[in-house]
């Protein structure tokens, strides 16, 4: 069994028995207080954007508050990919190009949302395994958007969970 230990702890709460319910409240804060963030935001856009250059097709999600910005990434990849978005149907997560208005079920590179991460790339993310599954079924290179705050030592994993090919931060290229 793995378990986590946060190296800066905001609070006394044994966190060696947090669940991924209470990994994720922790870490969602942590991500919303992050400080520098339009800065940061620059620099994972950029290490992202040299990473998947030679891409012809991006699956990418939007970001909500708290996650690292989406937007300017999704504006620079479509200066020279086709770029997909999510849209959820029932279980499945589908792939939509606005610009086409077309549907796929294959692309190069897949950007995936998350709350919290470890050094092995395993990753915490909103709970509704629809990343994994589709990890699961699909070709693709999956590269991870985050913090350095968002790291944090080991917790434990399931099956079903899908580590990225790659998490990118500010500072760091991570890869499997």
């Amino acid at each position: 069994m793995k378990y986590l230990r946060l190296s800066a702890e905001p609070e006394k709460k044994d966190t060696c028995k947090m669940n991924k319910r209470e990994l994720r409240d922790r870490y969602k804060k942590i991500r919303r207080e992050v400080t520098d963030r339009a800065e940061k935001e620059r620099a994972i856009a950029d290490k992202l954007l040299s990473v998947i250059k030679d891409a012809e097709t991006v699956f990418c999600y939007e970001s909500i508050t708290g996650e690292v910005s989406t937007k300017d990434i999704i504006s620079r990849l479509s200066e020279f990919a086709e770029v997909f978005i999510p849209v959820v149907k029932e279980e499945d997560m589908l792939l939509y190009s606005r610009v086409s208005d077309r549907y796929t079920d294959t692309c190069d590179y897949t950007v995936v949302p998350l709350i919290a991460f470890d050094e092995e790339l395993d990753r915490i993310g909103f709970g509704g395994g629809y990343y994994d599954r589709f990890l699961a079924s699909h070709k693709t290179i999956s590269v991870g958007i985050a913090f350095d705050e968002q790291q944090c030592e080991k917790f434990e994993t399931e099956k079903t969970d899908m580590r990225p090919d790659m998490i990118i931060t500010p500072t760091r290229i991570l890869r499997s």
